[in-house]
């Protein structure tokens, strides 16, 4: 990894460890449900910079959170969500990025996200009925992972016009 990626993959970490945590101080219309902001600088790095950097992200975003706010609920879900949303995009975006749009990779990445955090809650919880919860889930991870996607473009052509110079 060159000095160039490292410095920038350290300012993606640090843009979505802050969107990460004002985004979890705000009331919530349903538990576990938000925009996952933070999941743009993943996409971006992803993008910009390759795989190693979107899980490095990831990855840090994650535990940096844990570490500043102590929630082992909220990490779990995180890290297992996290990386499912990670790997999900990775794969699109490797394998078939002439398929699928920004916006639907990242979709695709908050279904993955979804799964992983209603999976880690039904084990912790020890009750399958939790799994009903992911229909409303999915329904707000589709609107959520669109925007986050469109963001992640707009981002994306910004800062590959700055990178790429």
């Amino acid at each position: 990894m060159s000095l160039r990626n490292v410095i920038i993959t350290g300012l993606l970490i640090a843009l979505a460890l802050v969107f990460n945590l004002v985004e979890g101080a705000l009331p919530l219309p349903l538990p576990g449900i938000r925009l996952g902001a933070a999941n743009v600088f993943a996409l971006v790095a992803l993008v910009l910079l390759g795989v190693k950097e979107a899980f490095a992200v990831t990855l840090l975003r994650v535990c940096l959170s844990w570490l500043i706010t102590g929630n082992w609920f909220a990490f779990l879900c995180s890290m297992a969500g996290g990386l499912l949303a990670t790997i999900m995009m990775v794969v699109l975006y490797t394998k078939s990025r002439k398929e699928f749009t920004l916006p639907w990779i990242s979709v695709a990445g908050a279904w993955a996200f979804n799964a992983g955090q209603i999976t880690v809650i039904t084990y912790l919880v020890g009750d399958v009925r939790i799994l009903i919860y992911a229909v409303p889930l999915f329904i707000a991870g589709t609107l959520a992972g669109w925007a986050v996607g469109i963001l992640a473009q707009i981002l994306c052509d910004r800062m590959g016009k700055i990178i790429l110079k």
